[in-house]
């Protein structure tokens, strides 16, 4: 099923992936989806390299159909080649022709960053697809961009879960803020509020039936994201949604609609969950809130990303002739 597709051996188009996985993110998922989407249509022939020392076990999104693959990146006997984040290094450093559509998932504002290791790759050719309008503005304003950029808003998959007891309160989800996190759960507990803090990433099942068991959940991102998913994932299963700016979460993250979105830090979140906790005192208010997630998550799925993404593979080969 995953031999080499050369291109001349196949009627459908070779498109070649490339994985260092070494834990989940959701910068992986996203481009498992992407594989996914390719897979789901008979016109593409996807394929995926892993890095030798790659984790293998539940937690990779490829596991285990793809565990047990030989061979070798080799760019230049596919059609096509689909990058993220730091795979350019594996691209440019393999033999590849010089004319091959490069399609280039860009999951983040920071590739508009002088300072980060992947802003070089930005003059590299590329059709480039976005996850959020931020990031699209992001890397065009930066005049380096060589190559179409267009925006396919991330969608998510969401499993549908048995109605859990709101047991907590208060929900602070911050892995990626571990220092806020914990001074928030100590202020929130010596206010008697029933607060379930975490602080380390788990696995994506029991996030879920977390945030279900939740009336508030706090979700601290980084202070720049390229989109934010598990924001998606609170507004389904959380009463209210608590969420800082954090660039790429501006397009779906409405305030005072879908979600609070107070300024990122201690005060101004704690503001937000005492606003919170009155919001859920109005049923009426928090009946329109969560129709308006409802709608959010409507937008945001996993079907209208894929028809968006296939809509631009059938068009690839004349957009990489854009200057």
């Amino acid at each position: 099923m995953f031999a080499h597709p050369l291109k001349e051996s196949s009627p459908h188009k070779s498109i070649i992936f490339y994985r260092d996985f070494q834990e989940y993110t959701g910068g992986h998922q996203k481009v498992a989806d992407y594989f996914a989407h390719l897979k789901s249509t008979s016109d593409f022939n996807p394929a995926i390299v892993f890095a030798s020392n790659s984790r293998w076990d539940k937690s990779n999104p490829w596991f285990p159909e793809c565990q047990h693959q030989s061979h070798d990146y080799s760019p230049d006997n596919y059609d096509y080649a689909f990058l993220a984040g730091m795979d350019w290094q594996m691209y440019l450093s393999s033999s590849y022709s010089k004319n091959q559509p490069v399609i280039n998932l860009i999951q983040h504002v920071r590739h508009a960053d002088p300072t980060q290791p992947m802003h070089r790759y930005l003059s590299e050719r590329a059709i480039r697809i976005c996850v959020s309008p931020e990031v699209a503005a992001a890397i065009s304003a930066t005049g380096k961009v060589n190559g179409p950029v267009v925006t396919i808003a991330n969608g998510i998959d969401i499993p549908a879960l048995q109605p859990q007891l709101k047991q907590y309160d208060v929900f602070i989800f911050g892995p990626k803020n571990p220092h806020l996190a914990a001074e928030l759960n100590t202020k929130f507990t010596q206010q008697g509020i029933n607060v379930l803090c975490v602080s380390d990433w788990m696995p994506r099942e029991k996030l879920l039936l977390m945030l279900a068991s939740s009336r508030i959940a706090v979700m601290l991102p980084n202070p720049t994201e390229g989109f934010y998913l598990p924001a998606l994932e609170s507004m389904r299963y959380a009463d209210i949604t608590i969420v800082p700016d954090c660039v790429g979460n501006r397009s779906f993250c409405q305030n005072q609609k879908n979600c609070l979105i107070p300024e990122y830090n201690g005060p101004a979140v704690e503001a937000a969950v005492c606003e919170a906790m009155q919001f859920l005192q109005q049923p009426e208010q928090l009946n329109i809130f969560k129709r308006n997630c409802a709608a959010t998550l409507e937008y945001h799925s996993l079907q209208r990303e894929r028809t968006e993404f296939l809509a631009l593979m059938a068009q690839v080969d004349e957009l990489w002739l854009q200057r």
